[in-house]
């Protein structure tokens, strides 16, 4: 354990410390207006909605296909199959009130 007398010392020299932080004024932080030239928002960062990213991306962007399982899923849930065998796995369906049929494995 710790000596009593050891802590009264650091007790001492933290009041102390303490002492001269009250006295020191704090210092003063100059607001200054911002100028045109400091100002962070530029015309660049404005995207009008004519000529935003997006619209250009939509125009050329072409639908992905859908992957083998997803297609025999959509093709057993057409069907109202009760099942479907995929890579070697069986995929069994429940009734869903709102999806129609829910795969599991």
């Amino acid at each position: 354990m710790t000596k009593l007398g050891s802590l009264e010392k650091r007790v001492e020299k933290l009041e102390e410390q303490i002492a001269s932080l009250m006295n020191k004024t704090p210092p003063t932080i100059e607001i200054t207006p911002h100028t045109k030239s400091q100002h962070h928002k530029t015309k660049k960062h404005h995207i009008s909605k004519k000529h935003s990213k997006t619209d250009k991306h939509a125009k050329t962007h072409k639908k992905r296909k859908i992957n083998k399982y997803f297609q025999m899923m959509l093709a057993a849930k057409k069907a109202g199959k009760p099942s479907f065998v995929y890579n070697g796995h069986t995929y069994k369906g429940t009734k869903h009130p709102r999806l129609g049929m829910v795969y599991k494995k």
